[in-house]
Protein backbone atom coordinates (compact mmCIF):
# COMPACT_ATOMS: atom_id res chain seq x y z
CA UNK A 1 0.00 0.00 0.00
CA UNK A 2 3.18 2.11 0.06
CA UNK A 3 3.81 2.66 -3.25
CA UNK A 4 0.12 3.05 -4.39
CA UNK A 5 -0.41 6.18 -1.60
CA UNK A 6 3.23 7.47 -2.90
CA UNK A 7 1.74 7.71 -6.43
CA UNK A 8 -1.05 9.10 -5.49
CA UNK A 9 0.62 11.98 -3.91
CA UNK A 10 3.03 12.16 -6.77
CA UNK A 11 0.19 12.91 -9.06
CA UNK A 12 -1.94 14.84 -7.01
CA UNK A 13 -1.69 18.39 -6.96
CA UNK A 14 -4.27 19.52 -4.77
CA UNK A 15 -6.50 17.67 -1.73
CA UNK A 16 -3.88 15.00 -1.43
CA UNK A 17 -4.89 13.19 1.59
CA UNK A 18 -8.87 13.32 0.65
CA UNK A 19 -7.92 11.74 -3.15
CA UNK A 20 -5.66 9.44 -1.22
CA UNK A 21 -8.16 8.45 1.43
CA UNK A 22 -10.95 7.94 -1.25
CA UNK A 23 -8.31 6.22 -3.43
CA UNK A 24 -7.44 3.33 -0.86
CA UNK A 25 -10.57 3.09 0.64
CA UNK A 26 -11.14 1.60 -3.08
CA UNK A 27 -9.65 -1.61 -2.28
CA UNK A 28 -11.67 -4.88 -1.58
CA UNK A 29 -9.93 -7.86 0.00
CA UNK A 30 -10.20 -11.66 -0.79
CA UNK A 31 -12.66 -11.92 1.81
CA UNK A 32 -14.81 -9.14 -0.23
CA UNK A 33 -17.61 -10.59 -2.93
CA UNK A 34 -15.72 -9.28 -5.72
CA UNK A 35 -11.52 -8.20 -4.66
CA UNK A 36 -9.93 -5.17 -5.84
CA UNK A 37 -6.50 -5.37 -5.18
CA UNK A 38 -4.07 -2.41 -4.93
CA UNK A 39 -1.89 -3.69 -8.41
CA UNK A 40 -4.85 -2.56 -10.40
CA UNK A 41 -5.55 1.23 -9.03
CA UNK A 42 -1.88 1.26 -9.63
CA UNK A 43 -1.94 0.29 -12.77
CA UNK A 44 -4.65 2.89 -13.49
CA UNK A 45 -2.11 5.38 -11.97
CA UNK A 46 0.61 4.82 -13.93
CA UNK A 47 -1.04 5.33 -17.26
CA UNK A 48 -0.11 8.58 -18.96
CA UNK A 49 -2.76 11.26 -18.75
CA UNK A 50 -4.52 12.84 -15.91
CA UNK A 51 -7.12 11.00 -13.32
CA UNK A 52 -10.56 11.83 -11.37
CA UNK A 53 -12.36 10.72 -8.50
CA UNK A 54 -16.20 10.73 -8.74
CA UNK A 55 -18.04 9.56 -5.30
CA UNK A 56 -21.71 8.58 -5.89
CA UNK A 57 -24.84 7.31 -4.05
CA UNK A 58 -26.83 4.46 -5.31
CA UNK A 59 -29.67 6.63 -5.91
CA UNK A 60 -27.22 9.14 -8.48
CA UNK A 61 -28.09 6.32 -11.11
CA UNK A 62 -31.69 7.67 -12.30
CA UNK A 63 -29.52 10.99 -12.64
CA UNK A 64 -27.06 9.53 -14.64
CA UNK A 65 -29.55 8.04 -16.68
CA UNK A 66 -30.76 11.94 -17.69
CA UNK A 67 -28.09 13.86 -17.70
CA UNK A 68 -25.63 11.49 -18.72
CA UNK A 69 -22.23 12.98 -17.04
CA UNK A 70 -20.41 9.48 -16.20
CA UNK A 71 -20.85 8.26 -19.64
CA UNK A 72 -19.83 11.56 -21.07
CA UNK A 73 -16.32 10.98 -18.24
CA UNK A 74 -15.81 7.63 -19.25
CA UNK A 75 -15.82 8.10 -23.32
CA UNK A 76 -12.54 10.21 -22.16
CA UNK A 77 -10.87 7.66 -19.82
CA UNK A 78 -8.37 4.60 -20.93
CA UNK A 79 -9.51 3.31 -17.42
CA UNK A 80 -12.36 3.26 -15.70
CA UNK A 81 -12.08 1.54 -11.69
CA UNK A 82 -15.70 1.50 -9.63
CA UNK A 83 -15.25 0.20 -6.15
CA UNK A 84 -19.09 -0.38 -4.63
CA UNK A 85 -20.27 -1.13 -0.95
CA UNK A 86 -22.91 -3.58 -0.37
CA UNK A 87 -24.88 -3.84 2.61
CA UNK A 88 -26.79 -6.92 1.59
CA UNK A 89 -29.53 -4.83 0.12
CA UNK A 90 -27.99 -3.27 -2.91
CA UNK A 91 -27.48 -6.29 -5.60
CA UNK A 92 -29.69 -4.93 -7.85
CA UNK A 93 -28.57 -1.38 -7.83
CA UNK A 94 -24.75 -2.86 -8.67
CA UNK A 95 -25.50 -4.79 -10.96
CA UNK A 96 -27.59 -2.24 -13.15
CA UNK A 97 -24.25 0.39 -12.28
CA UNK A 98 -22.21 -2.23 -13.99
CA UNK A 99 -24.03 -3.09 -16.70
CA UNK A 100 -24.89 0.40 -17.97
CA UNK A 101 -20.60 0.96 -17.60
CA UNK A 102 -20.23 -2.57 -19.47
CA UNK A 103 -22.56 -1.09 -22.29
CA UNK A 104 -21.21 2.40 -23.58
CA UNK A 105 -17.31 1.34 -22.89
CA UNK A 106 -14.90 0.45 -25.56
CA UNK A 107 -12.76 -2.64 -25.96
CA UNK A 108 -9.72 -0.17 -25.49
CA UNK A 109 -10.50 0.50 -22.38
CA UNK A 110 -9.88 -1.09 -18.96
CA UNK A 111 -13.14 -1.72 -16.82
CA UNK A 112 -12.49 -3.30 -13.39
CA UNK A 113 -15.08 -3.46 -10.54
CA UNK A 114 -14.88 -4.28 -6.92
CA UNK A 115 -17.46 -4.93 -3.99
CA UNK A 116 -16.88 -4.58 -0.58
CA UNK A 117 -18.63 -5.78 1.98
CA UNK A 118 -19.99 -3.78 4.61
CA UNK A 119 -22.46 -3.35 7.62
CA UNK A 120 -23.72 0.07 7.20
CA UNK A 121 -23.16 1.94 3.36
CA UNK A 122 -20.96 5.29 3.77
CA UNK A 123 -22.58 8.21 2.52
CA UNK A 124 -21.03 8.00 -0.41
CA UNK A 125 -20.56 4.06 -1.71
CA UNK A 126 -19.53 4.52 -4.57
CA UNK A 127 -16.35 5.64 -5.88
CA UNK A 128 -15.04 5.59 -9.62
CA UNK A 129 -11.67 6.11 -10.27
CA UNK A 130 -11.34 7.78 -13.92
CA UNK A 131 -7.77 7.86 -15.68
CA UNK A 132 -5.07 7.60 -18.53
CA UNK A 133 -7.76 10.60 -19.54
CA UNK A 134 -5.62 11.76 -22.58
CA UNK A 135 -6.19 15.30 -24.34
CA UNK A 136 -7.26 13.76 -27.28
CA UNK A 137 -10.06 12.39 -26.51
CA UNK A 138 -11.52 15.07 -24.47
CA UNK A 139 -13.45 16.39 -27.15
CA UNK A 140 -17.02 17.01 -27.47
CA UNK A 141 -18.86 16.66 -30.89
CA UNK A 142 -22.00 18.60 -31.82
CA UNK A 143 -23.90 17.34 -34.67
CA UNK A 144 -26.83 19.00 -36.92
CA UNK A 145 -30.14 17.17 -37.15
CA UNK A 146 -29.56 15.47 -40.43
CA UNK A 147 -26.32 13.69 -39.67
CA UNK A 148 -27.61 13.13 -36.34
CA UNK A 149 -30.88 11.36 -37.53
CA UNK A 150 -28.73 9.13 -40.17
CA UNK A 151 -26.30 7.91 -37.50
CA UNK A 152 -29.00 6.96 -35.06
CA UNK A 153 -31.18 5.35 -38.07
CA UNK A 154 -29.08 1.85 -38.11
CA UNK A 155 -26.84 0.61 -35.42
CA UNK A 156 -25.91 -2.43 -37.29
CA UNK A 157 -24.04 -0.68 -40.12
CA UNK A 158 -22.41 2.73 -38.19
CA UNK A 159 -21.86 1.18 -34.93
CA UNK A 160 -19.02 -1.02 -36.43
CA UNK A 161 -18.22 1.41 -39.01
CA UNK A 162 -17.62 3.76 -36.21
CA UNK A 163 -15.35 1.11 -34.51
CA UNK A 164 -13.19 0.60 -37.45
CA UNK A 165 -12.86 4.57 -37.83
CA UNK A 166 -11.41 4.81 -34.57
CA UNK A 167 -9.20 1.50 -34.94
CA UNK A 168 -7.88 3.20 -38.24
CA UNK A 169 -7.30 6.49 -36.25
CA UNK A 170 -5.37 5.11 -33.57
CA UNK A 171 -3.33 2.65 -35.40
CA UNK A 172 -2.51 6.32 -37.79
CA UNK A 173 -1.38 7.90 -34.44
CA UNK A 174 -0.34 5.77 -32.04
CA UNK A 175 -2.87 6.73 -29.38
CA UNK A 176 -6.04 4.95 -28.81
CA UNK A 177 -8.91 6.93 -29.79
CA UNK A 178 -11.98 6.27 -27.14
CA UNK A 179 -15.78 6.55 -28.61
CA UNK A 180 -16.82 10.15 -28.59
CA UNK A 181 -20.60 10.46 -28.03
CA UNK A 182 -22.47 13.00 -30.78
CA UNK A 183 -24.67 15.73 -29.17
CA UNK A 184 -27.89 17.00 -31.28
CA UNK A 185 -27.10 20.55 -31.67
CA UNK A 186 -30.52 22.39 -33.00
CA UNK A 187 -28.33 25.80 -33.10
CA UNK A 188 -26.05 24.53 -36.16
CA UNK A 189 -27.57 23.37 -39.91
CA UNK A 190 -28.40 20.22 -40.28
CA UNK A 191 -25.18 18.95 -42.15
CA UNK A 192 -22.62 20.50 -39.69
CA UNK A 193 -20.55 18.57 -37.42
CA UNK A 194 -18.19 20.83 -34.65
CA UNK A 195 -15.39 19.71 -32.64
CA UNK A 196 -14.53 21.52 -29.18
CA UNK A 197 -11.71 21.16 -27.10
CA UNK A 198 -13.38 20.53 -23.64
CA UNK A 199 -10.24 21.38 -21.77
CA UNK A 200 -10.09 24.93 -22.53
CA UNK A 201 -13.93 25.39 -24.74
CA UNK A 202 -12.15 26.30 -27.61
CA UNK A 203 -13.77 25.71 -31.36
CA UNK A 204 -11.33 22.73 -33.00
CA UNK A 205 -12.81 22.48 -36.39
CA UNK A 206 -16.78 23.04 -37.77
CA UNK A 207 -17.42 22.02 -41.30
CA UNK A 208 -20.45 20.70 -43.25
CA UNK A 209 -21.07 18.30 -46.37
CA UNK A 210 -23.90 19.43 -48.76
CA UNK A 211 -24.75 16.54 -50.61
CA UNK A 212 -27.53 13.62 -50.59
CA UNK A 213 -26.60 12.56 -47.02
CA UNK A 214 -26.51 8.82 -46.74
CA UNK A 215 -23.89 6.02 -45.62
CA UNK A 216 -21.87 7.01 -48.46
CA UNK A 217 -21.50 10.76 -48.06
CA UNK A 218 -20.99 9.88 -44.47
CA UNK A 219 -17.69 8.55 -45.28
CA UNK A 220 -17.09 12.48 -46.28
CA UNK A 221 -17.17 13.53 -42.76
CA UNK A 222 -14.84 10.65 -41.55
CA UNK A 223 -12.19 11.20 -43.61
CA UNK A 224 -12.35 14.61 -42.31
CA UNK A 225 -12.39 13.51 -38.82
CA UNK A 226 -8.99 11.36 -39.77
CA UNK A 227 -7.12 14.34 -40.86
CA UNK A 228 -8.40 16.57 -37.77
CA UNK A 229 -7.19 13.48 -35.38
CA UNK A 230 -3.45 13.16 -37.08
CA UNK A 231 -3.49 16.85 -36.93
CA UNK A 232 -4.11 16.97 -33.39
CA UNK A 233 -1.37 14.54 -33.05
CA UNK A 234 1.06 16.02 -34.21
CA UNK A 235 0.63 19.10 -32.66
Amino acid sequence: MKELSQCIENNTLHNKQEVKSCILNMLCTQDDPIPLEESKLLDALKLEGEFLVLKLHFNDFENELKNEKIKYKISQSLSVIVSYEDDGENFLEIENFIQYIHQISDEKQNCIFGIKKVNKLSEFPITILFSGILPINQLSMRVGKKINNLIHSDDSYFIPRFQKQRDDISKAIGIPILPIFPLLDESLDDYTISLTDLTNGKLISKFEVYEVLNQDTVEIYLQKLFYIYKVLAQG
